[in-house]
């Protein structure tokens, strides 16, 4: 009998009034979400806290003329606040505390499904692979929702206030708000992706989060090694080092969204990027195309091999 009320309790995401596909996936994503967000999860939601204790520290301490961006050379580069937001620590940006985020709210999202079988379970109802990793990806998609569009949505609206909602500025500033919200899908699915990558790839909930800790943030910094390295050696085409970084081909992408030149932190100092729009696109489809075809593989070979 306790076996039987463990198996379920693991397959409780199917629902009688679940009848079509899409609500089925829905509710795969959204029950996914509500286990994932559970308060004995405090590791994650005292990351969570942190971030919010950051922004409004931000919201204290920020000056509504210098909103979103001031210039910082002649050449076009400027420092947006949104843009700063997903950078490094020292910097004052959340780029430390995202990752961990992600590492966590993913690491046995799908891993935990395919190391007991429960995977099998899944595809036998009238879903496909596809629906599978779109259910899976919801879940860790909408944690870092809640870390990335919210808090700068948070920061646009105490700005307004400071300005003295006032119509004009919001209706001067209508752009922003579209582009905030752009700039969080864009990490949040970025991200997403490359966590749930290694939660199919390791199958073991704590190594696949070290492994999406180490892979996003550890190559952050030895690309930004090698970058300084060639830079110094003035090496041409130096810049592109970068873009084998998932954050720094993510902020590239933010920076372009944010129609102004990159310009990257590292060791304490402002470097001047210039990469090509089209290299950079071409990398950016390869690495995330590349990693959903790498979980549909995996999970197809797996049903293969049932």
């Amino acid at each position: 009998m306790k076996n039987n009320a463990q198996v379920s309790e693991r397959f409780r995401d199917f629902d009688a009034n679940l009848t079509t596909r899409p609500w089925i996936v829905i509710g795969m994503g959204l029950r996914k979400f509500g286990q994932i967000m559970k308060f004995k999860n405090y590791g994650l939601w005292s990351l969570i806290v942190i971030v919010y204790l950051f922004t409004l520290s931000r919201l204290l301490l920020s000056d509504s003329t210098n909103y979103p961006c001031t210039p910082v050379t002649e050449e076009g580069y400027r420092s947006c606040v949104p843009l700063n937001y997903y950078g490094d620590i020292l910097q004052g940006g959340m780029r430390l505390f995202l990752v961990s985020i992600v590492a966590i709210a993913s690491g046995g999202v799908i891993g935990n499904d395919m190391a007991n079988k429960s995977i099998h379970l899944y595809l036998s109802r009238p879903i496909s692979r596809l629906d599978y990793l779109i259910a899976r990806f919801i879940p860790v998609f909408l944690v870092l929702i809640l870390v990335t569009v919210i808090p700068n949505v948070m920061f646009f609206v105490s700005m307004w206030s400071d300005n003295g909602l006032k119509m004009e500025w919001l209706q001067g500033h209508k752009w922003l708000i579209f582009v905030l919200i752009l700039q969080g899908i864009v990490y949040s699915a970025g991200f997403a992706i490359i966590g749930l990558t290694f939660s199919t790839l390791i199958k073991k909930e704590n190594a696949a989060s070290a492994a999406t800790f180490i892979f996003i943030y550890g190559a952050s910094i030895i690309c930004e090694i090698f970058f300084i390295a060639l830079k110094v050696l003035d090496v041409k085409d130096a810049d592109f080092i970068l873009l084998l970084s998932v954050s720094h081909l993510l902020d590239y992408i933010n920076y372009a969204i944010f129609d102004t030149k990159y310009l990257v932190a590292a060791a304490f100092t402002y470097w001047e990027v210039d990469v090509s729009g089209i290299g950079a696109g071409i990398i950016f489809t390869v690495t995330f195309a590349g990693c959903c075809g790498l979980m549909y593989w995996m999970i197809q070979q797996m049903e293969a091999n049932k």
